[in-house]
């Protein structure tokens, strides 16, 4: 049996501007700890300041997702490896509404990036307004840049190769160690994350970084990159725009020379067909995928997927089991006692974070997700 789903509530906590170097997260925010601990805001020049308190929010984030098994922000699974059983028989299918379905290991899907079936001899992608590029072995250094830009000439990123003038290594893309391990750090700059694939190559100490022309925008917040399953030279990239939309998005190469060659504009390709009568469709709020007109030839780990999941509401709850947990963990690293306005009386530190840990454990106990799989 499954919850029903609550679009909005009045109590639900709405303030969310993440930066959390600013101390702002999805689940709570610095000006939510401070109040709760009593204690002036947290600013730039106080201990702890707004960006460790960010951290920390950020941490205690991953921590109730783990614990309730679900997220209240939109997180990206890569990856999943799915087997395959035949529910219909495929010329029973059109009537029956699918073939066959996967439960994806979370719940609240968003977005399906890219939907990979294995059809005889490699894996086909389904689902993703997406686009490829395949390093040549032996040519792929002469690529100079990247660019990608959204539809109707919005904004651009430029992707460098880590050689370019003056550029850091973190907003560049490292081309001296192969073509595998280039593709690899293209799509770890695309993605804006630590490359933990290439750093013991490349001696990285920092996530990558990259924003656009002329907002400011991230990248990983419109599109993201993995490496082909069959062929560790191939990027494919994959557009976050809603729908069809991120097939005008583009992509243009350059080489070292700094001339664009007219072979070397790369298109996207629309292959989203995400409908009842379409090739597959999917019940969000369940994490269930079903398939119609396409679908695995095989059952054994047959479908990849990579998705965003996520509830996009933050019951106040949640707000206030991530404040607690927040409040407690700034006050497992102070020796200062702090009233707190619920005791009505100075009480040792040790029992405050008993206190705030003891109340976030039980709230998020009452959130956890129970999953009951029906044919």
């Amino acid at each position: 049996m499954f919850k029903l789903a609550i679009a909005s509530s009045p109590s639900d906590y709405t303030a969310i501007n993440v930066d959390y170097s600013t101390g702002s997260g999805y689940y709570t925010d610095k000006g939510a700890v401070a109040d709760m601990l009593q204690i002036p805001a947290f600013s730039s020049s106080t201990y702890p300041t707004q960006a460790q308190v960010g951290a920390i929010i950020k941490n205690i984030e991953g921590i109730i997702d783990d614990k309730v098994k679900r997220s209240y922000r939109p997180i990206i699974y890569r990856n999943e490896f799915h087997n395959f059983e035949f529910i219909r028989h495929p010329m029973q299918s059109y009537y029956g509404g699918y073939v066959g379905f996967v439960q994806l290991d979370t719940l609240k899907l968003k977005k399906v990036i890219s939907l990979q079936v294995w059809q005889g001899n490699s894996y086909q992608e389904l689902a993703s307004a997406q686009a490829s590029l395949t390093l040549d072995t032996s040519g792929y250094k002469s690529l100079r840049s990247i660019t990608l830009q959204l539809p109707n000439s919005g904004d651009s990123w430029v992707l460098y190769h880590h050689a370019e003038g003056s550029l850091s290594a973190h907003n560049t893309f490292h081309n001296g160690f192969g073509s595998k391990t280039t593709a690899q750090e293209i799509c770890h700059l695309i993605n804006e994350e630590y490359p933990s694939k290439t750093a013991q190559f490349t001696g990285a100490t920092r996530d990558k970084v990259l924003t656009s022309s002329p907002n400011g925008l991230n990248i990983s917040d419109f599109f993201y990159a993995s490496t082909d399953p069959d062929n560790g030279n191939k990027v494919n990239i994959s557009s976050l725009l809603a729908g069809e939309d991120g097939s005008f998005c583009t992509i243009t190469l350059a080489d070292k020379a700094g001339q664009t060659s007219s072979t070397q504009s790369v298109a996207f390709t629309d292959m989203q067909d995400m409908k009842r009568l379409g090739s597959f469709w999917s019940i969000g709020d369940e994490g269930r995928i079903f398939f119609l007109r396409d679908y695995p030839y095989h059952t054994q780990n047959s479908i990849i997927c990579t998705y965003i999941a996520g509830s996009s509401r933050v019951p106040s709850a949640i707000h206030k089991a991530a404040t607690m947990l927040v409040a407690a963990e700034l006050l497992r690293h102070d020796d200062q006692t702090i009233l707190i306005a619920e005791t009505g009386s100075n009480i040792s530190t040790k029992e405050k974070y008993d206190i705030l840990k003891k109340e976030a454990d039980d709230i998020l106990k009452g959130k956890s997700d129970l999953v009951f799989l029906l044919d």
